[in-house]
């Protein structure tokens, strides 16, 4: 099973505090598990499908912005904002980028 060593040992071999070195052998003992907690944290504001509905809108649909798609979604009873939009996208691979501000050349201007 190899040496034995005290707390203090331990600690410093391992370069922590001599209360760290009880807390994880309590928790070896009682769970035999060592891995990361479940954090808490604020809850998604949007469902996996509502994240695919988004997806689908701005690919298939070829809806062209963030306000457009937020207006489809509102009157399917969905209140999100343009930036958990623009989020949702850019989970899913897309980029988001302002509109153009100013009108495009026509045939006129050449």
């Amino acid at each position: 099973m190899g040496p034995k060593l005290g707390v203090k040992a331990v600690s410093k071999a391992i370069n922590c505090a001599k209360s760290t070195v009880p807390y994880w052998l309590n928790r070896w003992k009682e769970s035999k598990d060592l891995s990361d907690s479940k954090r808490t944290g604020r809850p998604r504001g949007t469902t996996e499908k509502i994240d695919q509905r988004i997806s689908d809108l701005a690919t298939n649909d070829n809806i062209a912005t963030t306000r457009d798609i937020q207006r489809v979604l509102k009157r399917q009873h969905v209140d999100i904002s343009q930036e958990t939009i623009r989020r949702r996208l850019k989970e899913h691979g897309g980029k988001f980028s302002p509109p153009i501000s100013k009108p495009l050349l026509t045939e006129k201007h050449r």
